[in-house]
């Protein structure tokens, strides 16, 4: 499939179609003003959105599964970042479009039926300062996009499922200060990792002992004394950590 991206039009009929879908709970057929209407229409047709010139040489695979967040931005990378990427970053249309390509995958479900959640997830909003970083895939790809020379220190960051955000995403999302700094993002793998990399361990979200709302602690008191920037800063830091963190740390 070729990249295209919704018209303003096109993001007004996703907004109707995800009405829709929670009417129903059907991710692929929906009923608009009493007309049978699909999402491959919806992402297909010329009526609803447009082919990209720059990207015209692209073949996206919308059959691909993907298992974490981590794997699919390590995907569209792989695609996508010799065509100037940043030149999307604002691009609601664009954005919105990939949503609906993979929805089945971004949205949840529930004895059978989808549960599609907060609009922003799924709808970019770009001028949006709180919803902005909503979207299931703007705020991972640009993360992983910033680390393309080492993407392995977006992993605890980005190793959850597809369809939702971890509350270690929730806890740092708008902490720049941490999202820019190798040291704090690989102390995240370390404490935080499986050791099989598949994802988070028990008790790593929350505000329980030792999890991720005291980690955002820590670097909040120790930046007032310390500088920890490289990623290799990474084990002192850790080291400092109180005896709360152990749990984690073995």
């Amino acid at each position: 499939m070729k990249l295209r991206r919704f018209t303003s039009a096109g993001v007004e009929m996703a907004r109707q179609y995800l009405a829709a879908v929670k009417e129903s709970g059907d991710v692929e057929n929906v009923t608009l003003n009493g007309q049978p209407f699909t999402r491959a229409e919806l992402i297909s047709s010329p009526a609803y959105s447009d082919a990209i010139p720059a990207l015209a040489d692209l073949d996206l695979d919308e059959t691909r599964v993907f298992d974490t967040t981590f794997s699919f931005c390590e995907y569209f990378d792989s695609l996508i970042h010799d065509h100037n990427p940043q030149s999307y970053r604002e691009d609601v249309g664009f954005w919105t479009w990939l949503a609906f390509v993979y929805l089945p995958q971004l949205v949840k479900t529930k004895c059978g039926k989808a549960q599609v959640g907060a609009a922003p997830r799924l709808i970019f909003e770009a001028s949006s300062h709180v919803n902005a970083h909503r979207h299931l895939m703007v705020f991972p790809y640009y993360l992983y996009a910033a680390y393309r020379t080492k993407p392995e220190l977006t992993k605890a960051v980005l190793v959850h499922p597809i369809n939702s955000v971890s509350d270690l995403v929730e806890q740092i999302i708008g902490r720049q200060y941490i999202l820019q700094n190798q040291a704090y993002l690989h102390a995240l793998n370390i404490l935080y990792l499986r050791a099989d990399v598949s994802g988070l361990k028990k008790g790593a979200g929350g505000d329980g002992p030792g999890a991720v709302r005291r980690f955002v602690d820590m670097v909040d008191q120790f930046g007032m004394t310390r500088d920890f920037h490289e990623e290799g800063d990474a084990g002192q830091f850790v080291a400092l950590l109180p005896k709360e963190f152990s749990k984690f740390k073995d």
